[in-house]
């Protein structure tokens, strides 16, 4: 994998309306007559993203132009993989930086189309979070009228796609059920010894925890031999995956980039230790000082999540969590530190787990089984033409960024991405553990990412050449603000 990074940058921070995404010039290469619309700048970002990265340089302004020939094949299947995340934004800000807009994902699907020659499978699909409302996401975003634009244009097989097994329906007591996929579309991967948890000790597997789930549940899938996970098996069909994340601020990852994204391949959340209980003091990394009161509200979490998923006794889950609601106002007066949930940047879980599932996408063949080779192409395409700042994922605050950022390899990606946000690239502990990697898995290329650029801030450098100008300060989550660089820092 090549380690490029293309950053294209405009200052128009909005999105095409026109529903089906066309481009607003017929270029030599297009593939669907006079199909135009009125104005699409985010098409023409990502047609020179491809041309500053040089891919099919030598058919590059003629009808011939094919730029994605030596990642796509004709007959391949294609995922594309965008971050949706949630229907709605918690915070109010909007849903423009919350999840991957499908204006960006429809000048991929033109050329991967391009590449495919006639044959072939087209997937988009990601799994949100629980209690996404799937089909209100894919109307309101005009995802569905996109692809059915395409099944009207193309006998290649296209389609959209919910990766989720189990879903949330939310209670007006503000607790949620879930409810189950009658058949289960997912893959169980135990990456044993090869797994990032791997180094972790007995009592540190024994205190993994995933907020709103029963510990239960995980401890059959997280032990001191074993480390599972259930991924989609489209995702395992898929030939090439095309990455296509909406950089913004995360709570417990600090950032998510491309190597976040992949938590989106999960047929079944309940896989995914998110923190381990406790403090920093104590073997945990859910919060950094010792804290009773905070030990007390983890024994009384895991025991509503026990009668809301396993016991389905909702009314003892409600009791639980009204005593909940009272310990957080006593936490949050008293305490030393207001972290909790692994909110905050010594969340040493969240990131293993983001790097287990890359290595499974890079070397998990069509049935699950681990290889020594990598299986699969796979490249980025990154939506920040508005991205979400503080309290990412679900809570973010709109960024006008007005990006688009291309490459290859998902480490030297997002050390560049983290970088233009803010980020002490030595202190996100998902790209730390990235580079780390001790397994015979790996996906990190020691070359330095080169970025080409229209902007003369970003075109040429490495990351070692990055300055306070190649910087875009975004806000960090509030647990977070150590290791983001501000604008009043005097070095970078």
């Amino acid at each position: 994998m090549k380690a490029d990074v293309a950053i294209i940058k405009t200052d128009v921070f909005r999105y095409p309306e026109n529903i089906t995404f066309r481009p607003d010039k017929k270029y030599p290469e297009y593939m669907f007559g006079d199909d135009l619309s009125d104005y699409n700048h985010v098409y023409e970002m990502v047609r020179a993203g491809f041309y500053r990265l040089g891919l099919d340089a030598e058919n590059y302004g003629s009808e011939r132009w094919n730029p994605m020939k030596d990642i796509v094949k004709p007959g391949d299947v294609v995922l594309i993989k965008p971050n949706m995340v949630m229907d709605k934004n918690l915070g109010g800000g909007g849903t423009e930086c919350l999840y991957t807009h499908p204006s960006v994902v429809a000048p991929i699907i033109d050329y991967v189309l391009k590449a495919l020659a006639g044959t072939g499978e087209i997937i988009i699909g990601d799994a949100p979070v629980q209690g996404c409302d799937f089909d209100s996401l894919i109307k309101e975003s005009h995802y569905k009228e996109m692809v059915e634009y395409y099944q009207s244009k193309t006998n290649i097989k296209i389609c959209l796609k919910d990766f989720r097994d189990v879903k949330s329906i939310h209670q007006k007591n503000g607790l949620s059920y879930s409810t189950q996929t009658e058949i289960s579309h997912g893959k169980v991967i135990d990456l044993g010894k090869e797994s990032a948890f791997a180094d972790k000790s007995e009592s540190y597997v024994d205190r993994l925890r995933i907020t709103n789930y029963d510990p239960h549940i995980l401890k059959l899938h997280h032990d001191i031999e074993k480390h599972e996970y259930c991924v989609n098996e489209d995702v395992l069909r898929a030939d090439v995956i095309i990455n296509v994340p909406k950089p913004k601020t995360h709570r417990k990852a600090g950032v998510t980039i491309a190597l976040k994204n992949m938590v989106g391949i999960s047929a079944r959340k309940e896989y995914l230790p998110h923190h381990a209980n406790g403090s920093k003091e104590e073997g945990g990394d859910e919060f950094l000082y010792s804290s009773k009161l905070k030990n007390i509200k983890d024994v009384l979490l895991d025991k509503r999540n026990y009668y809301m998923q396993t016991e389905k006794n909702y009314i003892k889950a409600g009791i639980y969590q009204n005593f909940i609601r009272i310990l957080n106002q006593i936490i949050k007066r008293t305490q030393k530190d207001s972290y909790s949930e692994g909110s905050w940047y010594g969340n040493d879980t969240i990131c293993r787990t983001i790097v287990d599932l890359n290595k499974i996408i890079f070397y998990a063949d069509k049935n699950g089984n681990m290889c020594d080779k990598m299986q699969r192409k796979y490249f980025i395409v990154a939506d920040m033409i508005i991205s979400g700042e503080k309290e990412g994922p679900l809570l973010p605050s709109p960024k006008d960024v007005g990006i688009i950022a291309m490459g290859e390899n998902p480490v030297c990606f997002d050390e560049i991405v983290a970088t233009i946000m803010g980020a002490k690239i030595n202190r996100i502990p998902t790209l730390v553990h990235a580079k780390n990697n001790k397994s015979k898995y790996t996906f990190f290329s020691p070359k330095e990412a080169n970025v080409i650029s229209n902007d003369v801030r970003w075109n040429a450098k490495t990351i070692k050449d990055m300055n306070k100008d190649s910087v875009l300060f975004f806000l960090p989550s509030d647990g977070w603000r150590e290791v983001f660089v501000n604008e009043c820092e005097e070095s970078f």
